[in-house]
């Protein structure tokens, strides 16, 4: 495929397709916030399909402004409307993750380092620890950072309450 090949898809399908991709990789980077550029790009892709928008300096305007706009208005409803509220138990909301939840430490954690892995809602996470813990202890989550899980080792927990 040459460059010449590629300046030929016409704008509103490039601006379709970007927004399709955003919508994708806000599954793979949950925060709700990828999403609105999606939803920027697809209506810069309707208002170029439409004549609105026939330069790209007015297309990119549409974008930013329409992204921006409903990111500020519309962020916080969308999020509960999806999240929910919850009582009871403490959640990380960007996870859905259940502090206090015990689980199998499955690769070494090395204390201070990104490297160890445990086993959490069928998925393998990786874990960070204050100590060294072996494949095949259990571990409680204590906190999240980024898509790092934070734990402690059950015994270390158990010491303290007694």
């Amino acid at each position: 495929m040459t460059l010449s090949s590629l300046t030929s898809i016409p704008a509103e399908i490039v601006w379709a397709i970007l927004g399709v991709i955003l919508f994708f990789i806000e599954f793979l980077i949950p925060g709700l916030v990828i999403a609105f550029f999606g939803a920027g790009a697809i209506i810069t892709a309707l208002t170029t399909w439409i004549g609105l928008t026939p330069s790209l300096g007015l297309q990119l305007l549409v974008f930013m402004v329409s992204s921006v706009l409903l990111l500020v208005l519309l962020r916080k409803m969308v999020k509960r409307t999806f999240l929910g509220k919850q009582k009871g138990v403490e959640v990380d909301r960007n996870f859905n993750l259940e502090i206090g939840k015990i689980v199998p430490v499955i690769e070494y954690i090395q204390p201070g380092e990104v490297g160890g892995k445990v086993r959490h809602q069928g998925s393998n996470w990786h874990a960070r620890a204050s100590e060294p813990i072996p494949p095949g202890e259990s571990v409680r989550i204590v906190g999240c950072e980024n898509i790092t899980l934070i734990v402690e080792k059950v015994e270390k927990i158990k010491k303290e309450v007694k």
